[in-house]
């Protein structure tokens, strides 16, 4: 039997990240965030998320961008068999927009923001357009994702992920999937798979996500 696999979704975002190829991961579970309690850390955020979602000993945590980062702290209290990092790191000098985001979402009030959003993003023009590049198909996914998070939340985790003290120290296999075009997360010298795309690969390229996985962490199967 297959280790479950939990696949995180980033900050402002939920379990439409990971559709398609990604449904063929054996054990895959699609967990979306839980409802925010005022949690003030990476660390705090993690222990709650892990308890919400019944993480088990042994799990595959497969993480993009914030996701990751609740990932690597998962791994620092729970028995993690892999942590897979999607256009995400080990440590928050890596997020280069942490610090314009923590400012921006503290003098922009976000819900009259989100409900702009909402009423560009499902227009009938842009709904179902399959003339969209796979690029902005992935980007009106974010932005429909953003609109429904929850405000708080949005704007409380960038101060926590400035404050976050990363990975160090940790035994737990790590593998790293980046995008060569990625300007929210500096891709680290050396790589698993380098992806010729930007921050959203979790969902432009899924498939040669969810194919490289399946030879790392299923050999028997793929």
């Amino acid at each position: 039997m297959h280790a479950p696999v939990y696949l995180i979704p980033g900050l402002g975002a939920d379990s439409r990240t990971f559709e398609g190829p990604w449904f063929g991961l054996p054990g895959c579970i699609r967990p979306d965030w839980p409802g925010y309690q005022g949690e003030a850390s990476i660390a705090a955020v993690a222990r709650f998320v892990a308890d919400a979602w019944k993480i088990p000993q042994d799990a595959v945590l497969v993480g993009t961008s914030f996701g990751g980062m609740i990932a690597c702290e998962i791994a620092k209290f729970t028995s993690v068999k892999t942590l897979v990092l999607v256009a995400s790191s080990d440590s928050a000098k890596d997020f280069a927009t942490t610090s314009r985001m923590m400012l921006l979402t503290h003098l922009i009030p976000l819900r009259p923001v989100q409900w702009a959003l909402k009423c560009l993003a499902f227009t009938p023009k842009l709904l179902g357009n399959p003339r969209l590049s796979p690029h902005s198909q992935a980007l009106l996914t974010s932005i429909r994702m953003f609109t429904d998070c929850q405000p708080s939340f949005y704007r409380d985790m960038f101060k926590a992920m400035f404050m976050w003290d990363g990975l160090a120290g940790s035994t737990t296999e790590v593998i790293r999937i980046h995008g060569r075009n990625d300007h929210v997360v500096v891709p680290p010298p050396k790589v698993d798979l380098s992806l010729d795309g930007g921050h959203l690969i979790a969902m432009t390229h899924a498939r040669q996500c969810v194919d490289y996985l399946q030879t790392r962490l299923f050999p028997s199967v793929s």
